[in-house]
């Protein structure tokens, strides 16, 4: 459910009667009401194909609805359909006053807020982007990437729309360069620009999204979040390994190899029913696995998968065991991303 839909939970048109929540229709057409009732589930509206009458309308209701995100962006579509009928007018009585039309589009560009959607970029095949997020690439004016998100996924993006990507994302101090991505956003919303930030994976998995979403509201822009598939699942469904499976795991336990300011993360107790998912832990799987097996009790013979680049044409499955797989990595070599999984399910499919 999209946060819309909570703004429009406290408006007079909605009633409670037990668990049921009830949106009573307002005074507009049933066409328009869809539209509405659309956003407030998904935070996606087309404006394709809508004329200014319809604009109207949906601007209307969205106001009565206390939708004012959505008010602005339709204020800003009615503007546009308005100066294109303004620069045909001109052209076709071919009236000489160029430098008018200008200033006045240039004041409404000025006027224009910025909208900022943080966006999941999946695993890293393309194919796996979801429909919302395809969307948002291609109406984004700038788009502030971080460095993990794949070439073949940035290919998606128009050759007009600018491409920012975080060069010091894997620097010692990651909290000055999130700082700088913060900046970067914000400048480019307070010039009334449409941002994307593109986040490998999803926006609220490890990924810092929180984190940006109260910056940006602190800031009086509210984010549009657009879910992304993580890897946490993907990557071991792409290497056969089912993190739930009947009679072998029966838990799901997802989990940072990152603890704060770089220090080792807090070690989960071993369970033989539950299959454990590191993100960002290959750089640091000796000292990780040692920990497990000492104080998280792991048998140092529970077996482990680690997968490369989930989803690419590279990808890459690296098999051993919680004893073992630190040795491997260093004896044949490590690609990032990779995916580490632990537990019984990884022999479940093999």
């Amino acid at each position: 459910m999209s946060p819309y839909f909570r703004v429009a939970l406290s408006n007079k048109h909605v009633m409670k009667e037990g668990n049921w929540t009830y949106l009573e229709q307002p005074n507009i057409s049933s066409s328009a009401f869809d539209v509405i009732l659309k956003f407030m589930y998904t935070g996606i509206i087309s404006m394709e194909k809508r004329d200014s009458e319809e604009i109207v309308v949906l601007l209307e209701t969205a106001q009565e609805l206390g939708l004012y995100e959505l008010v602005d962006f339709l204020k800003d579509h009615l503007n546009k359909n308005q100066e294109k009928i303004v620069q045909k007018e001109t052209a076709d009585s071919k009236v000489s006053n160029g430098n008018h039309t200008n200033s006045s589009s240039e004041l409404r560009s000025n006027n224009k807020r910025g909208r900022i959607r943080l966006v999941g970029a999946g695993p890293g095949d393309p194919n796996l982007l979801t429909r919302a997020a395809f969307q948002a690439i291609h109406e984004a004016d700038i788009i502030l990437s971080d460095k993990l998100v794949p070439d073949e996924v940035l290919k998606l993006v128009p050759s007009q729309t600018e491409i920012l990507i975080s060069p010091k994302k894997f620097c010692a101090d990651a909290n000055a360069a999130q700082q700088e991505l913060n900046r970067l956003g914000l400048n480019a919303l307070n010039q009334g620009k449409d941002v994307v930030r593109l986040k490998q994976g999803d926006p609220f998995l490890f990924g810092r999204g929180g984190e940006e979403f109260l910056f940006y509201r602190s800031q009086g822009y509210t984010p549009q979040v657009i879910p992304g598939i993580s890897s946490c699942m993907s990557a071991p469904l792409l290497a056969n390994i089912p993190v739930t499976h009947r009679g072998v795991a029966s838990q799901f336990l997802v989990c940072t190899g990152m603890g704060k300011q770089g220090t080792l993360p807090e070690i989960p107790l071993y369970h033989p029913s539950r299959t454990t998912v590191f993100l960002m832990a290959c750089h640091r799987i000796k000292q990780i696995t040692q920990d497990l097996m000492n104080d998280g009790k792991y048998p140092p013979e529970c077996p482990c998968a680690v997968i490369e680049r989930a989803s690419c044409k590279d990808q890459n499955v690296i098999q051993g065991t919680i004893g073992t797989i630190a040795e491997i990595l260093e004896q044949i070599g490590h690609k990032p991303p990779g995916t580490l999984v632990i537990g019984w399910s990884c022999l479940t499919l093999s």
